[in-house]
């Protein structure tokens, strides 16, 4: 099976856009680890420290988006079905939507005044951001394994469904300890901030489910 993956991806011109999705891979889940390590810098206290990790996100996001665009136009070029085709563009896309939710909660945690919030919240962010780049992990696994072992790729893939829901249960406590923060914690405005921070941050777990959904997919037609 796995030699059969293989054979499929590495064809002719096939060589070079594995090549580039491996890059791509890479890069998207490179996103996750900056917004992993801003954010225990900025909690610490480190603002400085962690804008360096912002900066570097956003530069790996934005060669992420151009290599995705390379990848699509060298897909267009070659010599997959139209099926597998599309399989490959909806799983870049959803890999890529990792890159997007990290940048967005980047912009997010430049906003924040993790200072002003009590341990409760800086614990749980932290456990958050733990937790998301665990499961950005392992769906980089899951991906990098297709061609070698898709019983390995499966296995990731699962390990992936399963952080997910972990980090369902997180945001629920997430969202229940900023509710009963005291009004005049922070404004408004800080209030929201700090929830779509959080949101940006599910949404990277979402896009890696997301992402083994099409894994999956693109496995069971190829059996």
């Amino acid at each position: 099976m796995s030699k059969e993956l293989l054979n499929w991806l590495t064809k002719r011109r096939e060589i070079n856009v594995v090549k580039m999705l491996q890059d791509h891979l890479v890069l998207s889940t490179g996103c996750a680890e900056e917004i992993s390590h801003a954010t225990k810098k900025m909690i610490s206290g480190d603002r400085q420290g962690a804008l360096v990790h912002i900066s570097r996100l956003n530069e790996k996001e934005k060669e992420a988006d151009l290599l995705r665009g390379n990848i699509m136009h060298e897909l267009s070029k070659g010599e997959f079905s139209p099926t597998q085709r599309d399989d490959l563009m909806h799983l870049i896309k959803r890999v890529d939507m990792v890159a997007d939710y990290a940048r967005s909660a980047g912009r997010g945690l430049k906003l924040l005044s993790f200072e002003k919030y009590p341990n409760e919240i800086k614990d749980i962010a932290v456990v958050f951001v733990e937790k998301t780049l665990d499961n950005v992990n392992m769906l980089k696994r899951a991906v990098q394994s297709l061609t070698s072992s898709v019983e390995d790729a499966m296995k990731y893939g699962d390990a992936v469904e399963r952080i997910e829901e972990e980090v369902d249960e997180i945001h629920g406590t997430v969202k229940g300890l900023i509710k009963d923060l005291p009004s005049d914690t922070m404004t408004t405005g800080e209030f929201i901030l700090l929830s779509q921070f959080f949101y940006s941050l599910e949404m990277v777990n979402d896009s890696c489910e997301d992402s083994v959904d099409y894994l999956r997919l693109i496995v069971v037609k190829l059996k």
